[in-house]
């Protein structure tokens, strides 16, 4: 599981004789998977990671020979649904993003 942490002891204008110990907040969650089509038009990506709110799906084909629209047509906080314009034999790339 992938986390972006930030310091929040660097956003102060604070200069003492002795440094202090970062203190990191995590600001965001994220995962990436690959969803494997083959002849079909729509498929389920399940999530490795609970997430509290439903996150942001950002869904991708890899490869220049499928020429499709991929779109998410149902999202939940633990699957989501990826549906295709057309029947393709191929891999789609998901990413998987959550702000806290």
């Amino acid at each position: 599981m992938a986390y972006i942490k930030r310091n929040k002891n660097q956003w102060r204008k604070v200069y003492p004789g002795v440094r202090r110990k970062p203190v990191y907040e995590i600001i965001q969650r994220m995962e990436v998977g690959r969803l494997v089509f083959s002849n079909s038009d729509v498929e389920t990506f399940g999530f490795s990671n609970a997430y509290d709110k439903e996150p942001t799906i950002t869904a991708s084909v890899n490869g220049v020979d499928a020429n499709v629209s991929i779109n998410c047509i149902s999202l939940t906080r633990g699957y989501a649904t990826i549906a295709a314009s057309a029947k393709f034999t191929g891999e789609v790339h998901i990413q998987v993003v959550e702000q806290l």
